[in-house]
């Protein structure tokens, strides 16, 4: 067994016993938290767990995905707590906020990758951009208009960021 499977082994191990201790401390009446505030709290920390492992053994592949689960874990713990008030079209804006910070730790991770900032930038502007039109603080029509109007702007930065990385490898 190698060491990275003992280690995911181990975390899988840690976060069992933290959803035990949990679930003890509920049925002693110390703690006051359900089945879904356990889950996305068990999300958020597996997710962060994940990427400190990931940058501590300088892991790559794992950084994108365990973004996405401590960030997604993040966003609905705080849901269920009351810290964060939503409704369901605000969670596709929130989906692709969560793409772009997930993109920008990945690109944190080696830096010289810095052709990810563009899907990072661009998702976290669209998700910007649409929260803000929930909130009433943009209209959407302009907001759909831009993006109707200049979304092959994006193709174009994705496909020179590729032309340019090829370039300089």
């Amino acid at each position: 067994m190698s060491s990275e499977q003992r280690n995911k082994v181990s975390l899988i191990g840690a976060i069992l016993v933290l959803i035990g201790v949990a679930l003890l401390l509920k049925q002693m009446h110390i703690l006051d938290i359900n089945g879904k505030k356990l889950l996305w709290i068990a999300l958020a920390v597996y997710g962060g767990a994940t990427v400190t492992r990931s940058f501590w053994y300088n892991v790559r592949h794992k950084i994108f995905w365990g973004s996405l689960c401590f960030f997604t874990g993040i966003l609905f713990t705080m849901k269920e707590y009351g810290l964060v008030h939503g409704s369901a079209p605000m969670f596709l804006p929130a989906a692709l906020v969560i793409f772009g910070f997930s993109f920008f730790v990945l690109f944190i991770f080696n830096v010289r990758d810095w052709h990810l900032l563009i899907p990072s930038f661009l998702f976290l502007g669209l998700g910007t951009a649409l929260m803000l039109t929930e909130l009433r603080m943009l209209y959407a029509e302009q907001v759909w208009h831009v993006v109707r109007d200049y979304w092959p702007v994006a193709l174009i930065l994705m496909g020179g960021a590729m032309v340019l990385r090829k370039r300089s490898a």
